[in-house]
């Protein structure tokens, strides 16, 4: 079956735009809820390198069992798709304004996840990256202690829970002995600037200062193909 369709929510894979779309036309719960969900899960199984849009337009109304099986079941199941980005198309002004930050928090666990006010919005956002390039050159002698403060204040995975990130990874040049490079993948800019503003962002700056003898950095807007 390629499409679910029911009073409550419609779902289908738009091939053009490779993504999962699952739209809500009212409130649902249990079996009204978990069905197109499902199926959702199902169609970005299989259909490799498909995003999801959840058009929340309508609104949606979450069932306390329903949140735990979401957060238990339905996106660690998603999580082991290739499926990298979710866009949540929203009204300016939106009733469920709380529970759209809560699901937001819990997708950014697993995916980059960014908002939108129509569908083409949500597919521009989904096809247009901002990707970083940093390289530090770290003081003699200190690159492997800086890596594992890095990793043991849980910089790098803090910024990757960060509901706008979709990639934040650490590599060593293999021809340089002082060398660290982050590469960063952020859904848009607002995100990635939003980034700068958090508590590891903040301790990275301090290890920086301890650490770090000079940092290049290179921003690129990128196209998903």
């Amino acid at each position: 079956m390629k499409e679910f369709s029911s009073e409550y929510a419609n779902v289908r894979w738009i091939e053009e735009n490779k993504v999962v779309f699952l739209e809500w036309k009212k409130a649902a719960y249990l079996d009204n809820y978990r069905q197109p969900t499902s199926f959702a899960l199902q169609l970005l199984q299989d259909h490799p390198d498909s995003n999801l849009v959840i058009d929340a337009r309508n609104g949606f109304e979450d069932d306390k069992r329903d949140v735990e099986w979401g957060f238990q079941y339905l996106l660690p199941e998603m999580s082991k798709t290739s499926c990298r980005c979710i866009c949540f198309i929203m009204n300016q002004i939106n009733a469920i304004e709380a529970e759209m930050d809560m699901w937001t928090l819990e997708f950014g666990k697993y995916f980059g996840v960014t908002r939108a006010e129509t569908f083409e919005q949500a597919i521009y956002s989904l096809q247009h990256y901002i990707f970083t390039d940093v390289k530090y050159v770290i003081k003699a002698g200190k690159r492997e202690e800086f890596i594992g403060r890095l990793l043991e204040e849980q910089i790098v995975e803090r910024s990757r829970q960060e509901p706008g990130n979709i990639k934040y990874e650490i590599s060593v040049p293999v021809d340089s002995s002082n060398e660290v490079c982050i590469t960063e993948l952020w859904v848009n800019e607002a995100e990635q600037k939003r980034h700068g503003q958090t508590k590891q962002y903040a301790r990275l700056t301090e290890l920086k200062k301890q650490y770090v003898e000079s940092i290049e950095i290179c921003n690129y807007q990128v196209s998903r193909c």
